[in-house]
């Protein structure tokens, strides 16, 4: 039996945890992490900074804390869908296997939320009324990781039960899901701003964020049949293989319903068989793009979400923030919306 001495000092003690063990938990996270995205998120934070004016320090906990988010959020996104690449390497599960993926990702949850509090502290001097606004703060998160969760599990449970969604159910899921990481930015920001720089602004961009969602959801379902640089870092149209209902992917299948008789149904077979067949997934794409014309109404979608932004009351006007602002709010939309 061990030394009673050495169980005492084990169970006695602050619990035992080294860089070592550290390092073994964060090498799935690490594999994806360390190949660099399109970052695109902290560039959005920059911008968003620009109307709620954060100090510096605070700003690079927040984007330190969504890429953690991001990146582990798809590193269980892979294993849900069976992917075999992720930004052109092996998905972590398939290298470190999934049980250790799973808890890597869902120990990384947990690390970003540990970051919340260094929000309140800007150069090591603790805001006032720590207490409460860390409550919000807290409150905030958990809100909206519950809704990334619900909006990612309609999508799987679609998928895997073959339930067809309206346009307006997927809306709603992608809403909550790719929604979901803007929105906690923005909760935060807007929060924060108000203890920062006791910000008296009360336009919300949160519908921004939804809308911005939907348009970077349905143009990754674009590309993700079309691009070229999407094919060397996800493998050839991915969703097809995944059995996914993305957008392009919806409207084909309810064309085939309207249109062609139940016996003939190619588009919602071959989705459902989830093939790897490459000759098979041209043939689905050539029909989303030549019969059923999705591909191009996919397009119009987002080109029309983009304009619907520009020109409604979604963005913040000159009495709100600079003009400055509000045209790099263009660029944005204008590169989400860009094919």
């Amino acid at each position: 039996m061990m030394d009673p001495a050495v169980i005492k000092a084990l169970v006695d003690q602050p619990l035992n945890w080294d860089e070592c063990n550290e390092t073994i938990l964060e090498k799935p996270y690490l594999h994806i992490s360390q190949q660099q995205g399109k970052k695109f998120r902290s560039k959005l934070i920059q911008i968003f900074n620009q109307f709620y004016q954060l100090p510096e320090s605070v700003l690079t906990v927040l984007q330190e804390m969504i890429e953690i988010l991001h990146n582990s959020s798809l590193m269980i996104d892979d294993i849900e869908d069976n992917s075999v690449l992720r930004r052109g390497i092996k998905t972590s599960h398939l290298v470190f296997g999934i049980p250790m993926t799973i808890n890597s990702a869902n120990y990384m949850y947990f690390i970003a939320m540990n970051l919340l509090p260094q929000l309140l502290n800007e150069e090591g001097k603790l805001k006032p009324d720590v207490q409460s606004i860390q409550v919000q703060l807290y409150k905030i998160f958990n809100e909206e990781l519950c809704n990334l969760h619900r909006g990612q599990g309609l999508d799987i449970y679609w998928r895997d039960n073959n339930v067809i969604p309206t346009e307006e159910q997927y809306f709603n899921m992608v809403i909550n899901k790719t929604g979901g990481l803007f929105r906690l930015t923005i909760r935060l920001m807007a929060l924060l701003s108000k203890i920062y720089t006791k910000n008296t602004v009360n336009f919300s961009l949160v519908p921004l964020c939804n809308m911005l969602g939907v348009i970077y959801q349905i143009r990754d379902d674009y590309l993700n049949l079309s691009d070229k640089t999407m094919t060397v870092n996800k493998g050839f149209a991915e969703d097809i293989t995944e059995g996914k209902l993305s957008f392009p992917i919806i409207h084909g299948i309810n064309y085939e319903k309207k249109n062609i008789s139940k016996d003939k149904h190619f588009i919602l077979t071959t989705v459902m068989s989830r093939t790897t067949d490459t000759d098979i997934k041209l043939e689905v794409i050539k029909f989303l793009k030549d019969e059923s014309g999705s591909l191009d109404y996919a397009k119009e979608t987002v080109k029309n979400l983009a304009k619907l932004l520009k020109d409604g009351s979604y963005l913040p006007n000159e009495q709100d923030t600079s003009k400055d602002v509000v045209l790099q709010l263009h660029f944005i939309i204008d590169h989400l919306s860009a094919f």
